[in-house]
């Protein structure tokens, strides 16, 4: 009984596990997984895939021991403008933010969104969260993630000990239709 279990299961688990191109940044956007189901984010799920203006820090607080050059709100245009969400629905879901940090990602099937990745800049290394609701905005006719952004920082970068923080609100609004 247990083989004919496994032998059946072994094919289904194949057929979802998706291949991700680390080297050529692709991920194979398959529909297994989707929680929409095939072609696309259609069903109750908004469509989170694409472009993506940002806007983070309009209200920003910290641990009061960050104060350190490279660490003012203007280093982090990463995590302001232009960001664009790829991968595949639900939980291969990825930013560039730059040409050498990529931050990973789920969805949930109520809108809850949540990426995250680690960064150096400056000699610091950075561990970010960034998230929140994402949900159609009407009276922009767009879609909108309201939320949260974490910047743990390692001074050093050398115990992987969190040394500080910045944290903060994240607006993203869906560029384009």
């Amino acid at each position: 009984m247990t083989r004919w279990i496994f032998t059946l299961a072994l094919p289904l688990l194949a057929s979802c596990a998706g291949s991700v191109d680390t080297a050529g940044g692709g991920v194979d956007t398959s529909s297994c997984g989707d929680v929409d189901g095939p072609g696309g984010d259609t069903g109750d799920v908004p469509d989170v895939l694409g472009k993506w203006t940002t806007t983070f820090g309009m209200n920003l607080y910290d641990s009061g021991l960050c104060n350190v050059s490279g660490l003012e709100l203007d280093d982090l245009h990463w995590l302001q403008g232009a960001l664009e969400i790829d991968g595949r629905t639900p939980d291969m879901l990825y930013i560039d933010i730059d040409e050498d940090t990529r931050m990973w990602g789920l969805l949930n099937h109520l809108g809850g969104i949540v990426l995250t990745g680690t960064k150096v800049q400056q000699g610091h290394t950075l561990y970010i969260s960034i998230g929140g609701h994402l949900y159609e905005q009407p009276q922009l006719d767009r879609m909108e993630i309201r939320g949260f952004g974490y910047i743990g920082v390692d001074l050093d970068s050398a115990d992987t000990a969190i040394d500080c923080w910045l944290q903060g609100d994240l607006i993203m609004k869906k560029s384009g239709s």
